[in-house]
């Protein structure tokens, strides 16, 4: 009778101590709806992570020491991208200072010096046959500049012919005769575009003679030719003897035509 209780006790001790570790085994399992703890390199946990013990968070200067070293990077960068911006700029003056010197440039002014007594009715330029400018009293550009550049273009080395006509009416109040008059004047020129350089004509309506001469004689029409070297580091300015053409000298001006033409001539 006394073996009875002992025989139930054991087996009560032993479904006690199966509850009691699986108790424990639940309370120590992960939760699976908890996101896992960051490790580091080789599976550690990572350092300065929060709740996680071990090295200290990253520190005020650490940080202030990570922004100077990714502005210096961009400073880096945007002197190279300018660096690279400059040779591109030396580079493309360099080609084009070569194609400049590589060919003639040629500049034409048209002037007008014929004085209070002439008024400049019309001009006409050709340039190698072409035609290149064409102006008439009906703008009054003729009248109120005396000096208009007409052409600025480069071309091939070499001979270049200029032909010219102007057309003047007589406006004097003290010789009244003269108003009856038109005078046309046509000449041509041969001048010489050097390579390399700046070639300059001024063809010029002037008053040849002097006061001995006839009004009537004198309207004409002249040329001057300079030119100008292309350097880097200076700019010479050179009289060319003959107008600035090469030997032969260049062709005469042909003389004007009469001064016959009453007012009235188209």
């Amino acid at each position: 009778m006394r073996q009875r209780p002992l025989a139930i006790a054991l087996p009560l001790s032993l479904l006690f101590g199966a509850l009691l570790f699986g108790a424990m085994t639940f309370a120590a399992a992960p939760d699976p709806a908890a996101p896992p703890a960051p490790t580091g390199p080789g599976g550690g946990p990572l350092l300065g992570t929060p709740g996680i013990t071990g090295a200290p968070a990253a520190s005020a200067d650490d940080l202030h020491d990570f922004e100077l070293r990714e502005l210096e990077e961009k400073v880096v960068g945007l002197k190279e991208k300018v660096f690279r911006a400059k040779t591109r700029l030396l580079l493309l003056k360099e080609r084009l200072l070569n194609d400049v010197i590589a060919e003639a440039k040629v500049v034409i002014f048209h002037e007008n010096d014929m004085g209070a007594s002439f008024k400049p009715v019309q001009v006409l330029y050709h340039l190698d046959g072409e035609k290149i400018y064409f102006a008439d009293d009906s703008s009054k550009l003729l009248e109120e500049q005396q000096q208009i550049e007409i052409f600025n273009q480069n071309m091939v080395p070499g001979n270049h012919v200029l032909a010219v006509e102007m057309v003047y009416r007589g406006d004097s109040s003290v010789f009244a005769y003269l108003k009856d008059y038109l005078f046309k004047l046509r000449a041509s020129y041969t001048f010489y575009a050097t390579k390399g350089k700046i070639t300059t004509v001024r063809a010029t309506g002037y008053q040849k003679g002097d006061i001995t001469y006839d009004l009537r004689e004198r309207p004409s029409i002249t040329f001057d030719v300079k030119q100008v070297s292309y350097t880097n580091d200076e700019v010479q300015t050179i009289d060319m003897p003959n107008g600035g053409a090469p030997s032969p000298g260049p062709a005469p001006a042909s003389p004007p035509a009469p001064a016959t033409a009453p007012e009235d001539a188209p």
